[in-house]
């Protein structure tokens, strides 16, 4: 009898730990880093158009040039642009992202007056890096 009553406490309370699993994206930052140090390699970033909405973007490599130029920001883009910072975070969480352009670079002098927030940070594979470098062999020829 004891152990039926140890099962059902361990299912009951394993029910009421489910939703907890499933609270969405974490909460986006409220504020950027002002200098970019957070716009690193494998960063996911949410950063407001001109044209209007969010996107995301992936850091693929932070490339350091030399003065006066500066750092260029090698990302990818994806599709589709939301409305707000949280609803791209949801949207990176639960998938249904394509990219829209899988290789550009960006000065960072030109993307920090963008308001945009890092949302998560990850590994970049193998596939997202390919097309930067292929960008870096044509640029050697």
């Amino acid at each position: 009898m004891r152990s039926i009553a140890l099962a059902v406490a361990v299912c009951a309370g394993t029910l009421s730990l489910a939703p907890a699993c499933d609270r969405g994206a974490p909460p986006v930052p409220t504020a950027s880093d002002p200098n970019g140090n957070d716009l690193v390699v494998g960063a996911v970033v949410a950063a407001a158009e001109k044209s209007g909405g969010i996107r995301l973007y992936k850091i693929v490599e932070v490339e350091d040039l030399p003065p006066p130029f500066g750092r260029d920001l090698h990302m990818i883009a994806y599709d589709p642009k939301v409305a707000t910072f949280q609803e791209a975070a949801e949207l990176r969480r639960k998938g249904g992202m394509s990219i829209a352009m899988d290789h550009m670079a960006v000065r960072l002098v030109n993307f920090l007056p963008r308001d945009h927030r890092v949302i998560a940070s990850e590994p970049v594979t193998d596939e997202e890096r390919a097309p930067y470098l292929r960008s870096v062999q044509s640029r050697r020829r």
